[in-house]
């Protein structure tokens, strides 16, 4: 545990009030919220909640956010009794908003002793990485995304090696238990035997729990050694991201308890990376096959009014080179697509001060942005075999990452520019590649509608709206469209 004491100070309300409860209530309440928020479910009648909530009139202004929740089922473990009954409960209005008033004054301490000008932008990426994947609820989508970029051979034969499982033995067990968990927050041990299936025994089933959940001691034990009563507290790790499933007593009964679904959605899709990610030839065969999704979705999403080339070997002298991993091109433009897979460590998620290594983090965005435009500078010199250089046709480079980056505002980017420039300079590049090409970077689940959208504005239409507007250009994909082109999203 890492404590500051005027902080520890403002903590201990929250913790005082976290010490009269009992597990058993408190997570059944924290999985009706969630419930509620993600999925729109009523809330359990044993439950008290305001008026306002079942009037459906606007609860913005009092109503839990899934982040807190998630951080609350954290501290809950941290400092709840073990006892199955206490005479203070969640369950009560007044005592769950209490609860819930003290976490967010604890958190409006934090940023009044530790945010400033200096660190602000800092704080909003670290605000964007802890909130913004809750506000997109599982679905289907994301599933099938991470399903079909690890459903590699030499993946599968990764996942199977460490876990034990093949992903799609992975992948069903795991919608199998997020089905049972949408519908009640604990399964009883000795209601296993409902997920045996030909082909999926017992042995799969361990193994699968062995991969998402532990007992509540091991949690409550890492948890506070892990705890960070300073500047991170809301941003330190969470081994329930690990392991959603916590093996306890619930009710009286051996039972295997999921108060946050959607943490045990994350673990099996984009979870998985961090088991197999230090693995040998590991990342060569995930990049290849993100490339080869991306090539699937653009092939998918095209009504002939695009054309598309996948990477090519060519040669400059003795020197074998590839070209960008894919172009998308019509009669005027075309994107130069980079598909990165590398992710921020967590480590800069959670910096608010040390600019050192965020700094080297973006560093190494800058450099995948310099290959690029490394990578045009050959086109221009008409060495691309399949694309010859055209001068009147506007290239948009853009780098496609797998997960997002939340590079929001001016400040980082500003940063990452700097880098880009003094590279360029470096290499004898031309400065005003930046300006006349700007560089976009775009998640995946991003481009998944960007490429549906510009089936109908054409490439230019769409890309130059965004890049070549200064206020734009530092928004998320999502906004822009939202606020450009909401007609195209609807359809």
């Amino acid at each position: 545990m890492v404590q500051n004491q005027d902080i520890f100070q403002a903590y201990k309300p929250l913790r005082n009030n976290l010490k009269k409860l009992c597990l058993d209530d408190s997570f059944f309440v924290i999985w009706n919220f969630v419930q509620y928020l993600q999925f729109g479910k009523k809330i359990d009648k044993t439950i008290e909640v305001i008026p306002a909530l079942l009037l459906l009139k606007d609860t913005r202004s009092w109503r839990p956010h899934e982040w807190e929740l998630e951080l609350l089922t954290k501290e809950i473990i941290i400092n709840s009794q073990d006892t199955h009954f206490t005479s203070k409960s969640l369950k009560k209005w007044s005592y769950f908003s209490n609860t819930l008033n003290k976490l967010r004054h604890l958190c409006s301490e934090i940023a009044k002793m530790f945010i400033d000008k200096n660190n602000v932008t800092n704080e909003f990426n670290r605000i964007a990485f802890r909130q913004f994947p809750w506000q997109s609820r599982p679905s289907k989508d994301f599933l099938v995304r991470y399903n079909k970029i690890f459903n590699i051979p030499t993946l599968n034969n990764l996942v199977k090696k460490i876990i034990g499982l093949t992903v799609n033995e992975l992948y069903f067990l795991g919608l199998a238990f997020g089905g049972a968990y949408l519908k009640k927050p604990e399964i009883s041990v000795s209601h296993l035997d409902k997920f045996y299936i030909n082909k999926i025994g017992f042995n799969k089933i361990y193994r699968f729990l062995e991969f998402t959940s532990k007992d509540i001691s091991f949690l409550k034990v890492n948890m506070i050694a892990e705890q960070e009563i300073n500047d991170k507290f809301e941003y330190s790790y969470n081994y329930l991201r690990a392991y959603p499933i916590i093996r306890m007593i619930y009710r009286n009964e051996k039972s295997l308890v999921c108060p946050l679904p959607t943490l045990l959605f994350w673990r099996i899709t984009s979870g998985l990376y961090y088991e197999i990610c230090k693995e040998k030839d590991f990342g060569v065969n995930f990049g290849n096959s993100f490339q080869k999704y991306v090539g699937e979705v653009i092939e998918k999403a095209n009504n002939k009014t695009i054309g598309y080339i996948k990477e090519e070997e060519y040669h400059v002298h003795k020197n074998r080179k590839d070209t960008v991993d894919w172009i998308v091109y019509d009669r005027d433009s075309a994107l130069f697509i980079e598909c990165k897979t590398k992710r921020m460590i967590l480590l800069t998620k959670l910096q608010l001060n040390e600019n050192s290594i965020i700094k080297k983090e973006l560093d190494k965005m800058a450099e995948i942005i310099f290959q690029i435009y490394k990578s045009i500078d050959d086109y221009r010199k008409n060495l691309y075999p399949s694309f010859k250089y055209e001068q009147n046709r506007q290239i948009y480079p853009l780098i496609l990452t797998l997960e997002n980056w939340f590079l929001i505002g001016n400040k980082r980017l500003d940063i990452v520019n700097e880098m880009v420039a003094k590279k360029l300079s470096n290499k004898n590049l031309p400065l005003d590649y930046l300006n006349k090409m700007p560089y976009s970077i775009c998640s995946m689940e991003e481009f998944e509608n960007v490429i549906q959208i510009i089936q109908s504005t054409g490439i230019k239409e769409f890309m130059s709206k965004k890049v070549f507007d200064k206020e734009k250009n530092t928004w998320a994909f999502d906004t822009f469209i939202i606020y450009e082109f909401p007609n195209e999203r609807r359809k």
